[in-house]
């Protein structure tokens, strides 16, 4: 049986611990850590165990997994008073599915290695939904040893993990995914609310988008889901979103500066922040775009 810890059981972290501890067939004890006991109780409900503190549970561990939001979180965890690096013992495994900073995650990965502990990134696309379900995408950065290593404790929360290359390329590929993501929704929000404007019906509008060309997790998942279903949260804040795609906008080199559409997202992104503040869900952007076209696009229940 292989010890496993999870440490941070936010949203995203905490479905992805109870799909572990539901898939654990007997061959995993499966140790929590939270700061919030709430989280932690219904994790143990799912099946975890509770450790009293990060060091506890690193001494229990072979395998340390952390979710967390930002990589200066994962860098206190790892080596804040009584954190991973210290209780860790040498051979031992961290696999972070937080979306953080390439750069820092290449500099925890080089001192963890000099005590003999092994670190790979691997956050995770597709939401608290994809979790829950076992269809989440986990996207692992690391030597392909570790990668080896990681593989039969990220199989047992989704088959569909990929090696994208060396330590920090799983925050890279996240990072521009979201950017991608949150181009995609700004998108759909916009064509949605001219739509609108011009006297289509919105729903219809992208149900017709999802027959053709300009289809995407936006008009497939998050508008049929979210704006047209019964709620409009999708679980993920504003604050989130902005720090991913700022993030990735670091990634954008010079010269593509002046052209980049990516830029223009996290502008936006930006905006958001300081209309809607950082904890509001991302999709009550929309109320931007049917504020500026004097349209309601959404039928579901709001925040």
């Amino acid at each position: 049986m292989t010890n496993v810890g999870f440490v941070g059981l936010g949203h995203m972290g905490g479905a992805l611990a109870a799909r572990l501890a539901s898939q654990s067939d007997g061959q995993i004890e499966l140790y929590v850590f939270d700061l919030d006991p709430a989280r932690v109780a219904q994790a143990c409900a799912a099946g975890a165990r509770a450790a009293r503190s990060i060091a506890q549970l690193a001494s229990e561990c072979e395998v340390v997994i952390t979710c967390l939001p930002t990589s200066a979180h994962v860098k206190s965890v790892v080596h804040g008073q009584h954190g991973l690096a210290a209780a860790l013992t040498p051979g031992s495994l961290v696999i972070d599915c937080t979306s953080g900073e390439p750069a820092v995650t290449r500099e925890l990965a080089a001192e963890l290695s000099a005590r003999g502990i092994g670190l790979v990134d691997a956050p995770v696309s597709g939401g608290p939904q994809a979790a829950a379900a076992g269809t989440i995408a986990i996207i692992v950065g690391g030597t392909e040893e570790l990668y080896e290593r990681a593989l039969p404790t990220l199989r047992r929360i989704s088959p569909n993990v990929r090696h994208v290359g060396p330590v920090g390329a799983g925050h890279v590929v996240k990072l521009l995914n979201n950017v991608l993501a949150a181009g995609h929704r700004m998108l759909a929000f916009e064509t949605a609310a001219v739509a609108a404007s011009q006297g289509v019906d919105p729903k219809t509008f992208i149900d017709v988008v999802n027959l053709a060309s300009g289809r995407s997790y936006a008009t497939e998942i998050t508008m049929p889901r979210h704006v047209f279903g019964e709620s409009l949260a999708q679980g993920f804040s504003v604050g989130l979103m902005a720090k991913d795609v700022g993030l990735g906008c670091r990634l954008v080199p010079q010269p593509l500066e002046e052209l980049s559409l990516a830029l223009q997202v996290h502008h936006r992104l930006q905006a958001a922040l300081t209309e809607f503040g950082p904890d509001a869900d991302i999709n009550q952007t929309l109320e931007t775009y049917e504020r500026a076209t004097q349209t309601q696009v959404a039928t579901s229940k709001r925040p």
